[in-house]
Order: C-alpha cells, then sequence, then structure tokens
C-alpha cells in the first residue's frame, strides 16, 4: 500500500481517461443524465479498490478550460460537449485491468453508456508509469493522451492494449 517504501513499490501506474458524450451536454439529455448519475458509484468503488491508490476528476471545455465535476452544471448551450475526466494511480497493470473489466461498478456502468460516448478523437485512454509522489494535473494527463493519439504507444504514453513494463526500481 502508499506507506510501504519497498523499492519494488517505488512506481506507480498512472491512468487518465476521457468521455465526451454524444448530444448536447444538459441535464435533460437522458445519456448525460445517467453517465453523471453513475460517476459517484464507480467513484466510490474505486475508493475502496485495493490496487487504486488516488483518483481525481474533471470536465474539460472544448476550449481548454477545467472545471471541477461539481461545477459542470449549467453547461454554455454554445459550446460542444466536453470531456468527463478521471486520472488515477494503480499499483499494477493488473489491479487496473481487475477495476476495468470485474470491478463492482464500472463495467456494468461503461457497458450501459459506451454507445453513447463521442469517439471521434481518437484514443480516450493513455497509461504511464511514475515514480511515487510525483503530481500530475488533469492537463498533464491531456497532454500524454494527445501524444498517444498523435504518436501513437511510446514509453511516456501507452496503451492498456500495449502496456509498458514497470520500470526497474533504482
Amino acid at each position: 500500500m502508499d506507506g510501504d517504501n519497498s523499492m519494488a513499490d517505488e512506481y506507480r501506474l498512472i491512468h487518465f481517461n476521457c468521455a465526451r458524450p454524444l448530444g448536447a451536454f444538459t441535464m435533460e439529455n437522458e445519456f448525460v443524465r445517467v453517465f453523471m448519475a453513475i460517476l459517484p458509484r464507480i467513484f466510490s468503488d474505486a475508493d475502496s479498490f485495493e490496487g487504486m491508490h488516488w483518483h481525481t476528476h474533471g470536465i474539460r471545455r472544448p476550449n481548454g478550460e477545467w472545471y471541477g465535476m461539481e461545477l459542470a452544471f449549467p453547461y454554455p448551450a454554445e459550446l460542444a460537449a466536453p470531456d468527463v475526466c478521471t486520472m488515477a494511480g494503480w499499483k499494477s497493470v493488473e489491479a487496473l485491468r481487475e477495476f476495468t473489466y470485474n470491478g463492482r461498478t464500472h463495467p456494468p456502468g461503461m457497458r450501459r453508456l459506451s454507445s453513447q460516448l463521442d469517439r471521434s478523437a481518437g484514443a480516450g485512454f493513455v497509461l504511464w508509469w511514475a515514480k511515487r509522489g510525483e503530481r500530475f494535473t488533469l492537463q498533464d494527463g491531456w497532454d500524454r493522451l494527445q501524444s498517444l493519439r498523435q504518436n501513437g504507444p511510446t514509453e511516456d504514453a501507452f496503451s492498456l492494449e500495449r502496456p509498458v513494463a514497470k520500470p526497474e526500481a533504482a
């Protein structure tokens, strides 16, 4: 766990993902209403998941401005839908996979919602390894996602389908 200072636990897997709902980003849009209702349950499940160390969330508007989830609404009608983003620190690729594919709330929630997400920008998920204690902003995650979209997988921005091995402890 986080309090363990062993060399084997020197690195964290960081993940950043974004989901852009199709249609207007209003509570009148049934998908947006369901999506925003499901997220707190997924976040709560994440809080108790053994392989996750931390997570944070935010809304990125098309103009590049970031807002906390609590400030998502009212959303300006003149703007295209935002990206709803999550960033988290994990113990391992295996822990992330376990939560993503076998967790109590994430798999059913995402199955229910996946058909209503705009995937036109490309990959919506990026990973990288970071030394324990390094801090990142949602913008850092966004920048790594753009790197993955533009350059494909690298050691600094890779996918769950093509993971990079955890660095050896120094």
